[in-house]
């Protein structure tokens, strides 16, 4: 056989792809393997153009490219490029390059020999996709041969351990000591023998600070199934076990308080199922917790008041909270009188109402004991008012005719004119004490400005000045308030009368008026204070009492009467000295409204 004829059948039985190429790109020539791996017919390719039928658009690769690289008489060209095969499908192939010249050394002809060499291609995109994923992995992460030798470490590997470099050929024991080798080998021994492996461990980084990681062991096999190593993932999870941790806290913090609660705690669905309940809630109704939850409001609930659950769920849904009344009915039939708050709530993700009920057995108590008070100080008013004024209105009566009858002043006639102005003036107190001291009605916004001007322009002040501090609003009955303005200025002025006559006694300036000052303390409450005499120590509690009075005229009521309204109203009342040595009332436990 003739070298051309071995050169064609080499040609032909070539392991690679062979083309000859025109200098103008055109094929000439094709071996059979070329057909077959690009999936072409030879009549399909044969003079068409290689660079349009086979390269992809998008080829940075072209026939510019080739002739520029073998533009030198001994020039060739290796490169790897893209091939789009007849079905469409994209490879990668390597080819090698030669020009074939003339006699004039200018290229005639190019032999392409091309090796596909996709799945090598394909194989290291993995493994850099793979080495990407590795190093950007927010783990830890490290690959272990056989012989406790690191094969590769991650960025956050190397930072944790303080290693610069890859620490591949370094040993477990240079990396983590000895002691560090002993505590992991048994872990790397079950993944070297092909078991994976999970645990936590703590380890300090550093920063100093301990860190908490969630380890993993496990094999790393070759292709044919043998363990070449093991793979090492360790996952901080400090900030999540310090999370639940908290988390933990929390949930035991709330279920001591919702349990530890006086009050009952109820956690209902929008159709009244009950969800949730507090200790204190099976334990007065008499239920077990697992009984309670396959109950609803209407279960215990005591009289009709189950017909207003309805609109209580839809008032709460509206308006997102409702306080009312009402009474819980226990399992021996006991009825418990509740004042319950409920809240819309989300509960597991769903809408429910959280209602916190509390027992006011004792209140309702006082209640009804107050109400029986207020009777028969009603009944006593009534007897006062009635059996005394009528006889006190004779004798006034009376006196006045006789005075008219007398044709000279007589000296016992005014003794006993002042004395029955007097029996009136305590028939008067005694019955707003009886009326008016033990109970408040309606509360409201009451702007403490307003008030006190009404009751200072209803008391005879011409030797007084009012001065206050801060204005400022309160939550009172309004009526009631300005009872105990009316008293209080009335008592600093009355008082104050000692203080001005010594003062003109002394220094003959009779028009050295009295101040009196309202104003408001740093916590909930108010004062009222003078730069009178004051009032002794030893006095300070006597002065509240019925009846007690420093002064000729006085009844001895009117301070009485000022505890018993700030009573009333939940409010306490002391008396100390001002500033200046006067009197100083503090009322606290007031509902100062900013």
């Amino acid at each position: 056989m003739d070298s051309d004829a071995l050169a064609q059948q080499a040609f032909e039985e070539a392991a690679t792809i062979m083309v000859i190429l025109g200098a103008d790109g055109t094929i000439r020539r094709i071996n059979d393997r070329g057909c077959r791996i690009l999936g072409y017919d030879r009549s399909t390719l044969d003079g068409a153009d290689w660079f349009e039928t086979v390269v992809p658009a998008d080829s940075d690769i072209g026939l510019a490219d080739v002739l520029w690289a073998l533009r030198d008489e001994d020039g060739f060209d290796v490169h790897e490029n893209t091939i789009r095969t007849d079905d469409g499908e994209i490879r990668c192939i390597k080819w090698h390059v030669t020009g074939v010249r003339d006699d004039t050394g200018a290229i005639t002809s190019l032999l392409v020999s091309g090796s596909d060499v996709t799945e090598r291609v394909e194989t290291e995109r993995r493994l850099r996709r793979y080495e990407q994923a590795v190093e950007s992995s927010t783990n830890l992460l490290a690959a272990i041969d056989c012989d406790y030798t690191y094969l590769l470490t991650n960025s956050r590997y190397r930072t944790f351990h303080g290693i610069d470099d890859t620490a591949a050929g370094a040993t477990v024991t240079e990396v983590m000591g000895r002691a560090g080798f002993e505590d992991v080998k048994a872990h790397i021994d079950s993944a070297l023998d092909g078991e994976s492996v999970e645990y936590e461990t703590a380890r300090t980084g550093p920063d100093g600070d301990e860190h908490v990681f969630a380890v993993r062991y496990f094999p790393l096999e070759a292709a044919d199934g043998s363990v070449q190593g093991a793979m090492a993932s360790l996952r901080d999870v400090t900030q999540r076990r310090e999370r639940e941790r908290r988390r933990k806290e929390t949930l035991d913090t709330f279920e001591a308080l919702f349990h530890g609660i006086n009050d009952a705690i109820f956690v209902h669905d929008l159709d009244g199922r009950f969800l949730a309940v507090n200790n204190t809630a099976h334990t007065r109704l008499g239920y077990e917790e697992s009984e309670l939850l396959g109950m609803t409001p209407w279960d215990i609930e005591a009289n009709d008041a189950g017909a207003k659950i309805d609109d209580r769920i839809e008032t709460i849904q509206e308006a997102g909270t409702l306080t009312f009344e009402t009474a819980h009915l226990t399992t021996t039939g006991t009825e418990i009188p509740v004042e319950i708050t409920s809240s819309l709530v989300t509960y597991f993700g769903e809408d429910a109402i959280l209602s916190v009920a509390r027992d006011i057995s004792e209140r309702k108590e006082r209640e009804r004991k107050l109400r029986r008070e207020i009777d028969r100080l009603e009944e006593f008013a009534g007897v006062i008012s009635h059996d005394l004024r009528n006889p006190l209105n004779v004798a006034q009566g009376r006196i006045t005719l006789l005075d008219e009858e007398c044709s000279t002043e007589h000296t016992h006639i005014e003794p006993i004119e002042t004395a029955l102005d007097r029996m009136e003036a305590i028939i008067e107190d005694t019955l707003t004490l009886a009326r008016q001291g033990q109970t408040v009605g309606e509360t409201e916004l009451v702007a403490i400005a307003n008030v006190v001007e009404q009751c200072w322009d209803g008391v005879l002040t011409e030797a007084a000045t009012l001065e206050r501090d801060a204005d400022f609003t309160v939550r009172a009955d309004r009526d009631r308030l300005q009872h105990v303005f009316e008293n209080l200025l009335r008592n600093a002025i009355e008082h104050g009368q000692t203080r001005s006559d010594s003062r003109a006694d002394r220094d003959g300036h009779p028009d050295d008026a009295l101040t009196v000052r309202i104003g408001r303390l740093e916590d909930t409450g108010f004062y009222v204070e003078d730069d009178g005499p004051g009032i002794p120590v030893a006095d300070r509690e006597r002065v509240f009492e019925p009846g007690v009075t420093t002064q000729e005229h006085g009844t001895g009521f009117g301070l009485s009467i000022v505890r018993q309204i700030a009573d009333a109203h939940g409010w306490t009342v002391s008396v100390t000295d001002s500033s200046s040595g006067g009197a100083r009332f503090v009322f606290e436990g007031v509902e100062i409204v900013e």
